[in-house]
């Protein structure tokens, strides 16, 4: 995809005393217009959660039928300490796979191996990662028995993103001069993991992002 995304607009949120949009809250979504990943995968603006931070940000992430996720970027100017900074990314990650992946007891702990490589990989550097990662099976009964069994594993996280070289960000630290922090490898993270989640091999990499037409 060769169309960019679009500074904060309908998909950007901020709380009722949130005050006008931190220079440094633009600045960080407009980064995530220089994502580079998979071309099959479809990148939206979504509706932002309002009371989570006084800014937020959001969108999804779709790989054809099997794979879909959402990333929120969360800023707040003055810090929150759960986050060790004034910034926070929340994911999550959805695909659906075959029986014989769902049945390995490991799939949980490679999910969560597939995401901290991408995170290196992309060089997303960051602080405070945590989050769950699950497996479901649905069976379907009556009227629906005919259908088979569907299998999903679901990935839920979120950690600080940090401005490249940076150290850890710190409610005590400076509050001036800190470099732009770019959010664009975060994006290609999450893309690359929930590539993997749905067994699909390696693609050359090409721009995702939002259609400005």
């Amino acid at each position: 995809m060769s169309s960019l995304l679009r500074p904060p607009g309908p998909g950007a949120a901020a709380g009722p005393a949130a005050g006008p949009e931190p220079t440094e809250f633009t600045a960080a979504v407009e980064s995530l217009a220089g994502a580079r990943a998979r071309p099959d995968a479809v990148v939206a603006e979504a509706p932002a959660p309002a009371r989570l931070a006084p800014h937020a940000y959001a969108c999804t992430v779709d790989i054809g039928e099997a794979g879909t996720g959402r990333l929120v970027y969360l800023h707040d100017p003055a810090g929150q300490p759960a986050w060790a900074g004034r910034d926070r990314l929340v994911v999550f990650a959805r695909a659906t796979v075959e029986a014989s992946m769902a049945d390995d007891p490991m799939l949980t702990e490679v999910v969560w191996t597939w995401l901290v490589d991408a995170l290196d990989e992309a060089y997303a550097e960051h602080s405070a990662l945590g989050g769950t990662v699950t497996t479901t099976t649905s069976h379907r009964y009556g009227s629906l028995a005919h259908v088979a069994a569907q299998h999903e594993v679901e990935l839920r996280c979120s950690w600080t993103p940090l401005a490249a070289g940076a150290r850890v960000q710190t409610l005590t630290g400076p509050r001036g001069g800190r470099p732009t922090l770019d959010l664009a490898p975060h994006l290609q993270a999450l893309v690359a993991t929930l590539a993997d989640m749905c067994g699909l091999p390696p693609h050359a990499p090409g721009v995702v992002g939002l259609p400005t037409g």
